[in-house]
C-alpha cells in the first residue's frame, strides 16, 4: 500500500458505516478496481463489521415479547417517541444483507398456527404443520428478497435439541449448540473463527434457533378463526403440486404450501413489509451427521471471542450501558437513542485511535467489540417499558458526573412516581410535579 492507499483505508471504514458521499463512493470504486491490497482490506473491514453486527443486533432474547410490548407502545405514544423506540427495534435486528440473517428472520417471523378441527381444510393444516413438531432433524433454505431489499439466501439445518448450523453461497457458516452455550461463525475466505459464549440463555430460546422457533409458534399460537384462514387451492410450488393456505392476521401475513399428495410441506413464506422470507426445500427427519454440529475450530483459523448476557435488561442494565457510552464519549452521553448513534461510537473510537498516531492491534479491536457488546445490552430496556411510561430522553449536551440534570426518565407500571436517572447515573424516584420541565 502507498499514501495514497492510507487515505483510501478511511473511505472503506466510512463505505461500512454507511457514511460516504456520492463523489467519495466513486473515488473509492475506481481505486478498488485497480486494486488488490485494498479490495482484501475492504473485505476484511466488511467482515468485521459482519460479524460485530450478529454481535449487536443478532442475539436479542425473548424477541417475540419484545415486538409485540414495542407494537402496543407504537399504538399509544407521541410521534417522537414512536420515532425513536422504532429506531431502537431496528438495532435489535440483523441487517438483512449480513451474515446473520437469521436473526433477522426469526425476529421477523410473526407466523401464528394453530391445531384445527371441523373444516376439511382445517384438518389439512393440522397436518401439515405436524412435521415441525416431531422432526429430529431438518434441512431447509432460506430466501429473503423485498423491494429495496438484496437477495439474500442460506442453506439451514437443525438436529434436536437445540443445534442449529447455517450456511451462506460464500461459505460463511454459522454454528449455534445452546445447550453449550455458543455460537461459533467461520470464515473460510479469511480463515476467521468467531466464538460468541453467551449466558442466561432463555427457557424457551426459540428466537435463537428458527426451526425451535417455527414449532414453538405452532405450539403457542392463538386459535386462529374461520376468516384469519384462507384455502387457496391448488397450483405447482417449487416444481410440486400444492396446496396452499394464507393465514392473515393483524402485523401477520403468511402462507404455507404443501404437496398434494404427501400433505408435506414444500414452502413457508412470511411477508414482513418490505421483506418476504421464504423457507424451502424442506427436508424432514434426514440423517445428518453429528460432526457438522461440531463447535471445534478448524486448524489454522483465529480466533475471536466474545461473551453476552441474553438475560432481558433491566433498569441497572440500561444505567450501565450509559456508563460504557459516556467513559468511552469523553464524558458525553448519546445525541439520541438512534441507531446511527453506535456507528458515532465507533467512528469515535477509530479517530482517538488514528490521534495516538498508532495502529490499533487485534486485541484493541476485539476490546472495542466486546466494549460495544456489552454497551448495548441495556439500552433495549426502553422497549421493555408500558405504554404508559411516559418515557423520555433528555441526554444530549448533558455530561458525565452531572448530579443535577436528568438524562431519563420513566414511569413504572402502576407507580404514582417517576423513576429518573441523572447525569452522574445516580437514580431517585421522583413525584410528577417534581419533574424537570
Amino acid at each position: 500500500m502507498n499514501r495514497e492507499c492510507d487515505k483510501i483505508k478511511d473511505l472503506i471504514a466510512d463505505s461500512v458505516t454507511e457514511t460516504l458521499s456520492p463523489d467519495q463512493a466513486r473515488q473509492l470504486d475506481e481505486h478498488l478496481s485497480g486494486c488488490s491490497d485494498c479490495r482484501n482490506y475492504a473485505d476484511a473491514l466488511r467482515y468485521e463489521d459482519v460479524l460485530l453486527t450478529q454481535l449487536v443486533v443478532g442475539l436479542d432474547t425473548d424477541m417475540r415479547n419484545r415486538q409485540r410490548r414495542l407494537l402496543e407502545t407504537l399504538d399509544r405514544c407521541q410521534s417522537e417517541q414512536r420515532e425513536t423506540i422504532t429506531k431502537w427495534r431496528i438495532i435489535m435486528k440483523s441487517p438483512i444483507t449480513k451474515i446473520a440473517a437469521v436473526a433477522v428472520i426469526i425476529t421477523a417471523v410473526t407466523f401464528g398456527v394453530h391445531h384445527f378441527y371441523g373444516s376439511v381444510e382445517n384438518v389439512a393444516i393440522a397436518d401439515i404443520l405436524q412435521p415441525f413438531l416431531t422432526a429430529r432433524t431438518a434441512t431447509f433454505k432460506i430466501t429473503i428478497s423485498g423491494e429495496g431489499v438484496p437477495p439474500q439466501e442460506y442453506d439451514g439445518m437443525f438436529m434436536e435439541p437445540c443445534r442449529m448450523r447455517h450456511t451462506q453461497p460464500g461459505g460463511a457458516t454459522v454454528i449455534v449448540d445452546l445447550e453449550q452455550g455458543k455460537f461459533v461463525t467461520l470464515i473460510p475466505q479469511t480463515m476467521q473463527a468467531v466464538v460468541l459464549e453467551v449466558t442466561n440463555v432463555p427457557e424457551d430460546p426459540g428466537d435463537l434457533n428458527f426451526f425451535r422457533e417455527i414449532r414453538n409458534r405452532i405450539l403457542k399460537a392463538q386459535p386462529l378463526d374461520d376468516e384469519s384462514v384462507e384455502f387457496l387451492g391448488e397450483q405447482e410450488v417449487d416444481g410440486q403440486l400444492a396446496i396452499g393456505y394464507h393465514i392473515r392476521k393483524p402485523g401477520l401475513d403468511g402462507t404455507v404450501w404443501a404437496n398434494s399428495e404427501t400433505k408435506m410441506p414444500v414452502r413457508m413464506e412470511i411477508r414482513e413489509d418490505p421483506m418476504v422470507i421464504a423457507m424451502s426445500n424442506i427436508v424432514f427427519n434426514v440423517e445428518l451427521d453429528e460432526a457438522l454440529f461440531s463447535l471445534e475450530i478448524p486448524q489454522g483459523y483465529s480466533v475471536t471471542t466474545f461473551r453476552r448476557d441474553l438475560s432481558e435488561p433491566a433498569e441497572q442494565d440500561f444505567v450501565e450501558s450509559f456508563r460504557i457510552w459516556a467513559e468511552h464519549m469523553d464524558g458525553r452521553f448519546p445525541s439520541e437513542l438512534d441507531r446511527s448513534q453506535v456507528n458515532v461510537f465507533m467512528k469515535y473510537q477509530q479517530e482517538k485511535m488514528k490521534e495516538k498516531g498508532i495502529e490499533p492491534s487485534v486485541d484493541d479491536i476485539t476490546q472495542l467489540q466486546q466494549t460495544i457488546v456489552d454497551m448495548t445490552h441495556g439500552f433495549p430496556f426502553v422497549e421493555s417499558l408500558p405504554a404508559e411510561s411516559d418515557w423520555r430522553y433528555t441526554g444530549k449536551d448533558v455530561r458525565l458526573g452531572d448530579a443535577d440534570t436528568p438524562i431519563f426518565r420513566y414511569r413504572p407500571k402502576g407507580s404514582q412516581t417517576y423513576r429518573v436517572i441523572y447525569g452522574d447515573l445516580h437514580v431517585e424516584d421522583v413525584a410528577p410535579d417534581k419533574l424537570s420541565k
